[in-house]
């Protein structure tokens, strides 16, 4: 019983690597989107790295200044960075599969949303030798991305 119950962990944590990666994949045009949008933003002043002469500072018992809309800004500047180096591992991780024959799978089905059928018609292929594919290139991905603990 003991070891049925660690094979069924190993292969639970398997598959939340294997869904990890596809929810990466999912993500990856709204991530690029929202550095787009946040660096247009931060363009046009929106988002405000410099001190505004509008800036309330509010002094807490302590005597503490705080600048609530500084704050805010590099929050947000902090996130984008965060978003960008993700994006960057995504695509790195993308520059190892690049040359398989069967990558088309990947933007087919996590960017451009076509149903299994579909994609397997264009690649020529059966819905089997898809999903094959597919699983295989996923496999690869979730290494690449988070390391050892994935296999």
């Amino acid at each position: 019983e003991a070891i049925i119950k660690v094979n069924s962990e190993i292969d639970a944590g398997q598959r939340n690597y294997f869904k990890e990666t596809e929810r990466l994949l999912y993500s990856l045009p709204a991530l690029k989107l929202k550095v787009a949008q946040d660096e247009e933003d931060l363009e046009f002043g929106i988002i405000r790295p410099q001190r505004s002469k509008d800036v309330v500072f509010v002094s807490g018992a302590g005597g503490n200044h705080i600048d609530y809309e500084e704050d805010y800004v590099r929050r947000r500047i902090a996130s984008m960075e965060r978003t960008k180096k993700e994006i960057q591992r995504i695509e790195r991780a993308l520059e190892t599969i690049e040359d398989d024959e069967y990558y088309d799978i990947i933007p087919l089905k996590y960017w451009d949303n076509l149903p299994p059928a579909e994609i397997a018609e264009r690649l020529n292929c059966d819905e089997r030798t898809f999903y094959r594919h597919k699983n295989r290139l996923i496999n690869k991905l979730k290494v690449v991305l988070f390391g050892a603990d994935a296999l």
